[in-house]
């Protein structure tokens, strides 16, 4: 017993103890935690997914009433968007002017005459907005820009509505900067015209369709939510970056959208589809649109005068973000929930007159009594947090308006009202702008359209080139007048003139001889040849009637 005591008191010992410990309480827990494993198995069983028709977060009758409200909106909006088509053909003295120019530089340098003036195409959308046919879409889906850098009313405009009718529209008056343009066509009776919804009470998360003719497909409908409100549009480049006030849309926007509606779930217009942001070209989700109370005002404005004039307040802005510094020592500094002392607003740093210079005198906002270094931070009901919010409640009101614009002047709250100007140093010259309004008016007879043409005979060799057979006809278009018939029927240069009623042309002067020998009314059908580089030329017919 003393050597095992012994034993169990030396080192080697107390290994032993503390091994034969161990092992003693591995036989006395393994068997329980063995059975707390097979207890966790039986109590918590791995499932396999299945495929379910029912359940999910969204019940089946608010699935079913949501697709129904976008059928119901879908459908009762369709009748007011139309397709536009536009065309701009290349100025046909200018293109002289510039052979006679550059001839030798392009032959000495490119072995070759000059290039050719592109004919410039575009597609978009546009909602009718009253029943004599005035029609709504952006500036850039009906106007073009000459070699000065002016911008005007393409050549040949089409709209076509919601049944397949088309009609040539005119441009009543277009605007770059809020890139909104007014159409008018002449319908044979009143057409069913949109109702304007107001985007006041507009929420991010609110359900919008956008409806038009992405890539030229026709009354297409894609539905999504306000992502934002009141996005600025520098940070992508618009030509209405000062005065956006944007609505965001994750609604699919794509190519050919442009200037068709944004519609809310009550059937209402609430904005103008305008441009996207994207890397690859098509819609990434980020989808911008012009809201009504922008593109009213601006609509308002074209039909009565014909342009735009912006609202001016005769102030200079501080341009860079109000900072906690800034806004104690400015006296703006709080936690204010109706936006008057809440850190931020835009502060005047000077006054200036209607063209732009210093003066604290004459102005609107100096004759209202707002002076340099106070911070303006509310104007009506909109709370001004940045330049953008001042600019666009600004430019947005026509002048002659007057202005609820609240300031704080070193700490004191103050309103002043004040009478808007007309921004005299951006008006450009309006000489041949003209009046329209809603008011029925005796409309002009439109003058008698000329054909239009300008040919000439296909040489052996172009015949030769271009494959052309014998009994295909030897007058080819070199030009079309816009708006002239031949415009209007769908010939172009390049194409061939095979037949005339049936009889076929072997050269210019028989093209000539035989239109002028027909009565004034008489049908003209033509039998047209397209060439084409495979030498497969394709043939199609149109018409009109001799003047």
């Amino acid at each position: 017993m003393q050597r095992i005591t012994e034993f169990l008191s030396s080192g080697k010992g107390l290994t032993f103890l503390a091994v034969f410990a161990a092992l003693s309480l591995g036989l006395v827990l393994g068997p329980i935690v063995s059975e707390q494993v097979w207890s966790y198995q039986d109590v918590h069983p791995v499932s396999l997914l299945e495929v379910s028709d029912t359940g999910g977060s969204v019940s089946v009758a608010d699935a079913a009433s949501l697709s129904k409200g976008f059928r119901k909106v879908a459908k009762s909006f369709e009748p007011y968007v139309v397709n536009i088509r536009s065309r701009t053909l290349p100025d046909r003295r200018a293109r002289s002017e510039e052979q006679q120019q550059m001839p030798e530089f392009f032959e000495r340098f490119f072995g070759g005459s000059p290039p050719q003036p592109q004919e410039q195409r575009s597609l978009g959308s546009g909602t009718i907005v009253d029943p004599k046919g005035y029609v709504i879409t952006n500036s850039h889906v009906v106007t073009s820009i000459d070699r000065r850098g002016q911008r005007h009313p393409a050549d040949r405009i089409e709209v076509i509505l919601s049944t397949g009718k088309t009609y040539r529209a005119e441009v009543v008056g277009f605007d770059e900067v809020v890139d909104i343009a007014v159409l008018r066509i002449n319908p044979d009776g009143d057409l069913p015209a949109a109702t304007i919804g107001s985007t006041k009470d507009v929420q991010i998360g609110d359900w919008v369709l956008a409806i038009g003719s992405p890539f030229g497909l026709e009354q297409t409908v894609t539905a999504g939510i306000i992502s934002a409100k009141g996005r600025p549009g520098d940070r992508f480049g618009s030509m209405a970056n000062l005065f956006g006030d944007y609505l965001q849309t994750d609604a699919a926007i794509n190519p050919g959208n442009s200037g068709g509606p944004l519609v809310d779930m009550n059937g209402r217009l609430i904005a103008i589809n305008t441009f996207i942001s994207t890397r690859s070209g098509g819609s990434q989700g980020i989808g911008f649109a012009i809201p009504s109370h922008v593109f009213v005002n601006a609509y308002n404005q074209l039909v009565r005068d014909g342009h735009i004039e912006r609202g001016f307040i005769g102030i200079s802005m501080n341009t860079t973000p109000m900072t906690p510094e800034m806004a104690d020592y400015f006296g703006v500094s709080g936690d204010d929930e109706d936006g008057i002392k809440d850190g931020d607003g835009v502060i005047v740093t000077e006054l200036i007159d209607e063209s732009g210079n210093p003066d604290a005198e004459s102005g609107p906002a100096a004759k209202a009594g707002i002076q340099a270094e106070d911070v303006v931070v509310q104007i009506g009901n909109r709370e001004i947090e940045t330049p953008f919010d001042l600019r666009s409640a600004v430019a947005t009101t026509p002048p002659g308006e007057e202005l609820a614009v609240t300031v704080v002047r070193k700490g004191q709250v103050q309103t002043f009202e004040v009478e808007l100007a007309r921004r005299q140093f951006e008006e450009q010259a309006r000489e041949e702008s003209r009046s329209l309004s809603f008011e029925d008016r005796p409309q002009p007879e439109p003058e008698p359209k000329e054909i239009g043409l300008y040919f000439e005979t296909v040489t052996d060799q172009q015949a030769e080139q271009i494959q052309l057979a014998d009994k295909e006809g030897r007058v080819i278009i070199e030009d079309v007048v816009p708006g002239s018939l031949a415009d209007e029927a769908g010939l172009d240069r390049g194409l061939i003139i095979s037949q005339v009623n049936g009889q076929t042309m072997n050269n210019a002067d028989q093209f000539f001889s035989t239109i002028k020998g027909l009565e004034s009314g008489a049908p003209v059908v033509l039998r047209i040849v397209q060439p084409n580089p495979q030498g497969t030329n394709t043939v199609a017919y149109t018409s009109f009637k001799k003047p």
